[in-house]
């Protein structure tokens, strides 16, 4: 291990103060573009999205090559041809639209200051050492993150069919070459070597345009039987969720077997411990990145999106958070968790739409909903998306897994299916095909007395003695006095719950300002 002298130590504290914080780095740049250029977006486009590959990284066995399969326009003919075999086609159209993002300057930068927030050289000198080269650099590399003001085309989540053609992308990444959800994959691979299908590892499918200009990569989720179907890479997504999603290392009760060394007593864990092993342990993060450099190689010139379930939703949001790229995540557990101990630097709040403010933009800078690249969309009767499955005695539990985060980051769009549809909480509702085939349609929770009523006032004002069309649909008694009118008479309205009646895609929302996470614990 190389040391650093004493007086390099001094010169680095300083420069490493902003790197204490985590989710924070140097303010972007203002776009070069003018306001007025930015205030009216262009109209929404079409793209239409093929698979081209699947692939797969080992986690076991890192220094091998990844695995990819390529499909031809015959196979994935022949593959679309096939009728009842779990399998959504290999083709989706999507709607798009123009976003303001903002990326990192630099990835090596951004790795950099990601470690640079955790190892830093105050904490090599509590731990009664120098800190070595490596730490040095990264401190002083971290310093160098700036973030980016561009233009992008993004996928539009408020276009239902545009997240039902997410979903089906996610769901193919499920399924196996050699199960009767997919087709025969020939001489693609050799499922018996030591790495592909079979062996733990993170994979996915990669669709693109017919251009190579768009590319979504469709990241596989959890394969416990409970949440998709059990496969080869159950053991390892079991160690992975428990390490991102428990609150200290899947210490449930006293007979658990955790994956880290950290807990200190009754409710106690000691936080830089659970930080070094999700920095130290998780397997997923870095193989996802390699996964995100090797397409991005394989399309240079293409703008890349991400999508998964589950697991999978939660490692697309937080490569959608490194790399400044839209991702679309369904039924993850809270990823904020996993997010903060991974010491993802995010980039700093626009205050320039404040500017004219009247407090002179000393008020807090607000969010952009429609410029959020991460989204995540759930129900409410999913006890893992909302981390209501925890406990021994819990179906995760029984299992064997602690997923005890309910918090996201990004923008959320939540499917009340408790209260529209009677759901109940229900482990069952998890699976990407349920939210498929229930939800993103255009009229999912429509209430049967609601169409009743819509059919009533249809019925009412066609007929000659109804009220008059075009004064907004109000009896006369609302608009002359008459019976109903005055104090009361907004009673029978419902106040908007963010659901559009049940129809098309919810409002989204930001929970990761409010909400909290592991409530009960002490972290020392």
């Amino acid at each position: 291990m190389l040391l650093v002298p004493p007086i390099a130590l001094a010169a680095v504290l300083p420069l490493c103060a902003a790197l204490q914080i985590p989710f924070h780095a140097r303010p972007s740049t203002p776009p070069t573009s003018t306001p007025s250029s930015r205030d009216a977006p262009p109209p929404a486009q079409e793209h239409t999205l093929s698979l081209r590959h699947a692939v797969h990284f080992s986690t076991t066995h890192r220094h091998l090559p990844p695995s990819k399969r390529d499909y031809s326009t015959f196979e994935l003919a022949a593959l679309d041809a096939q009728p009842d075999v779990g399998l959504y086609s290999s083709t989706q159209s999507i709607h798009t639209k123009r976003v303001r993002a903002r990326r990192p300057n630099s990835q090596e930068a951004f790795q950099a200051a990601r470690r640079a927030s955790y190892w830093t050289p105050l904490r090599a000198m509590q731990e009664g050492r120098l800190p070595t080269r490596q730490e040095v650099e990264d401190t002083l590399l971290g310093q160098t993150l700036e973030w980016e003001d561009v233009e992008i085309d993004a996928p539009d989540v408020k276009d239902v069919a545009t997240l039902a053609a997410f979903g089906k992308m996610t769901s193919n990444a499920y399924t196996l070459p050699d199960s009767s959800g997919w087709y025969d994959i020939g001489g693609g691979w050799n499922v018996s070597d030591s790495f592909g299908w079979q062996e733990d590892g993170m994979r996915g499918h990669v669709f693109a345009d017919e251009q190579n200009k768009t590319v979504v990569i469709a990241i596989k989720g959890t394969s416990a039987l409970i949440v998709g179907g059990g496969g080869g890479t159950a053991h390892n997504d079991k160690t992975n969720d428990n390490l991102f999603f428990s609150c200290c290392c899947a210490r449930v009760d006293w007979s658990w077997s955790t994956v880290c060394d950290c807990f200190d007593s009754s409710y106690t864990c000691r936080e830089d411990c659970v930080e070094h092993a999700v920095m130290t342990k998780s397997a997923y993060y870095p193989v996802a990145t390699d996964l995100y450099n090797n397409v991005s190689a394989l399309y240079p010139h293409a703008q890349i999106w991400l999508a998964g379930h589950s697991l999978g939703g939660a490692i697309a949001a937080m490569l959608s958070r490194t790399y400044g790229v839209p991702s679309i995540s369904f039924e993850s557990p809270g990823d904020l968790l996993p997010a903060r101990r991974l010491h993802l630097p995010l980039p700093p709040t626009n205050r320039s739409r404040n500017a004219t403010h009247p407090s002179g933009g000393d008020k807090p800078p607000t969010r952009s909903l429609d410029d959020e690249l991460t989204t995540h969309v759930f129900h409410t009767a999913d006890p893992i998306a909302n981390g209501q499955c925890r406990g021994t005695i819990s179906t995760c539990g029984i299992a064997g897994f602690a997923l005890e985060s309910k918090c996201h980051t990004g923008k959320s769009i939540k499917y009340d299916t408790v209260g529209r549809l009677g759901w109940s909480t229900d482990i069952r509702t998890h699976p990407i095909h349920v939210v498929i085939e229930k939800l993103l349609i255009d009229d999912w929770g429509v209430k049967p007395d609601e169409v009743a009523v819509q059919r009533a006032q249809g019925d009412e004002a066609s007929s000659w003695f109804g009220w008059w069309p075009g004064r907004g649909n109000k009896k006369p008694s609302e608009d002359d006095g008459g019976e109903g009118a005055g104090e009361g008479g907004d009673e029978d309205e419902e106040e908007d719950d963010g659901q559009n009646g049940g129809k098309g895609v919810p409002e989204p929302h930001f929970e990761d300002e409010t909400c909290s996470d592991c409530s009960k614990w002490t972290f020392i």
